[in-house]
């Protein structure tokens, strides 16, 4: 049980999205490498690019079908059925794994993974507030056991082991369609609401049950995971809509340079630089309140 409740937090990573790095760090030219976030606040310095042993870049744009050289604006209906077009032949890809099949679902990994989403959204977790409640601290360490089933447990364990080589790039897809919610919302509620999201998001960094999960997890799971909720707070404290008042200013740094030693994340520089806008993005905040 320990092993399913770990790999829970694949399908939380699609549920706990935010500003896409990945489209940042390579629409239009290059950008300068950020420096590391132990240097920086305001200031830039070059860093010459330290190559993985195995460069994704291409498969990040296979799986995306976003080019380098292509910076012109798609129309939204266009950019919406792209993404979801995306997401389809990663799970009809899934579908063929041999995995997949022995697990015996009843239904395509697509129709589950929506119904998965809709059953995560319609029961969000609080994310904040466990020490006035200790109901509600248990409530937080079962909320996933309580929400999904033992199929979906399985499924997600299979999908996380089997497909681990491939996490950076498939939870950069689900992130960019999960954040596409107010342009590409569809009649069953897909995806979900940036409210949702961030419920998910703020309960994983700022609760004892969701800090729990993270930090039984796989180191590149957890920080990418974590990567990913910061964003996401983010995205909804911009658009006053960090409705729990989660300050996620105190995580910024440790993880930037937990992330930047971590050799075994190919974008370890493009999260860092992330994360460096974000803080001093509320260090220009604070200073002009």
């Amino acid at each position: 049980m320990r092993g399913n409740k770990g790999l829970l937090l694949l399908v939380i990573a699609l549920i706990a999205g935010g500003l896409m790095v990945f489209y940042f760090s390579y629409y239009g030219k290059e950008r300068e490498e950020q420096p590391p976030f132990r240097e920086a606040e305001e200031r830039e310095t070059k860093v010459p690019r330290e190559e993985p042993q195995v460069a994704p870049r291409e498969k990040l744009e296979d799986v995306l079908e976003e080019k380098v050289v292509e910076s012109q604006k798609m129309k939204v209906e266009d950019r919406c059925q792209r993404m979801e077009r995306d997401l389809k032949e990663f799970f009809a890809y899934v579908d063929n794994q041999d995995y997949v099949r022995e697990l015996e679902i009843g239904e395509d990994t697509f129709s589950r993974f929506k119904r998965i989403l809709h059953d995560l959204s319609s029961h969000p977790p609080l994310p904040a507030g466990e020490g006035l409640s200790y109901d509600m601290i248990i409530g937080n360490i079962y909320h996933f056991y309580r929400t999904l089933d033992l199929k979906d447990l399985q499924l997600i364990r299979l999908i996380g082991k089997n497909e681990a080589d491939s996490m950076e790039i498939n939870l950069a897809l689900f992130h960019r369609w999960l954040m596409s919610g107010d342009e590409c919302r569809r009649e069953e509620g897909l995806p979900p609401s940036l409210d949702s999201i961030y419920r998910y998001a703020g309960f994983l960094v700022n609760s004892i049950g969701g800090r729990a999960y993270l930090f039984r997890r796989e180191t590149r799971l957890r920080l990418l995971l974590t990567y990913y909720c910061l964003l996401t707070i983010h995205e909804a404290d911009k658009r006053k809509m960090n409705s729990f008042g989660i300050d996620i200013t105190p995580f910024l740094e440790p993880l930037a340079e937990e992330i930047e030693d971590y050799r075994l994340l190919y974008f370890r520089r493009e999260y860092t630089g992330k994360l460096i806008d974000i803080k001093n993005y509320y260090l220009r905040k604070r200073k002009t309140s």
